[in-house]
């Protein structure tokens, strides 16, 4: 939808409802992946091998600290 002063606004996601076996049975069959919560299916960000050290290295870090 274009507004006024070639402002662009965006559309509306599409809402998908699945009930539990039929989202796993869609998710095989994707590229990307989905997050799956109360019948409602969210696309799921990328996420890296060197996002994954840096979220995961300050956890391990403050873990040993706790024990």
């Amino acid at each position: 939808m274009d507004l006024p002063g070639g402002f662009a606004m965006a559309r509306p996601q599409l809402e998908r409802h699945f009930d539990a076996a039929a989202y796993l049975a869609w998710e095989e069959t994707q590229e990307e992946r989905h997050e799956y919560l109360s019948g409602e299916v969210f696309a799921m960000l990328g996420v890296r091998q060197a996002h994954n050290l840096a979220t995961l290295n300050p956890y391990t870090s403050l873990r040993q600290a706790l024990k």
